[in-house]
């Protein structure tokens, strides 16, 4: 009976030396967790407009100038963009609808999408970027009834945004800001 109240004694102060060890690692080696945000970014959000979400000219001018630091051309073979340019724009665009191509892709090796059919995907969204024949609704906000969206908020950017659909991922042109997707590229449509 003596061994087994010692046995519990000593494991309950070891228990309580790890706990008492480990909140002190936590102290001192991680920062602390900040429960309220800061006044500063109370003021920018304010200064914003006071939404969340609420993305501005200057936003949209910053990320159309982020995307002009590459070397330019097609994206490469092998890549999610690349892949996503041919799946939903190599094909035909009729009134009825999106014909994906299905023929034969030119490779390397033949069966694959390779070079030549991302440049035929490519040129496709560049012309849909000038004249989109199918346009999502977007803008307004984050979260917004369906009603309040529009298809053109007027300010002459065509965006390029991805969305997790139940057919995997898929992608959209819009004419207003893309509110819950995650936006690809973003053009000016002259």
């Amino acid at each position: 009976m003596v061994r087994t109240s010692n046995r519990l004694l000593v494991s309950s102060i070891l228990c309580v030396g790890a706990f008492v060890l480990t909140r002190f690692a936590l102290e001192a080696f991680v920062a602390p967790r900040t429960t309220a945000p800061s006044l500063q970014s109370k003021l920018q959000l304010n200064a914003r407009g006071g939404g969340e979400y609420d993305i501005s000219d200057a936003d949209i001018q910053n990320f159309y100038n982020s995307l002009l630091t590459g070397a330019g051309g097609d994206p490469p073979k092998g890549t999610v963009l690349s892949e996503l340019i041919v799946k939903f724009f190599h094909g035909d665009f009729t009134p009825q609808g999106f014909k994906r191509y299905s023929g034969l892709w030119k490779g390397p090796p033949p069966g694959n999408i390779g070079k030549k059919d991302i440049a035929v995907g490519v040129a496709k969204l560049k012309e849909q970027m000038a004249n989109p024949m199918f346009v999502t609704k977007g803008g307004v906000g984050y979260g917004v009834d369906e009603m309040q969206k529009v298809e053109d908020d007027g300010k002459g950017w065509v965006w390029l945004a991805a969305e997790m659909s139940p057919g995997g991922l898929a992608v959209e042109l819009f004419k207003s800001v893309p509110y819950g997707k995650r936006a690809i590229l973003v053009a000016k449509q002259s």
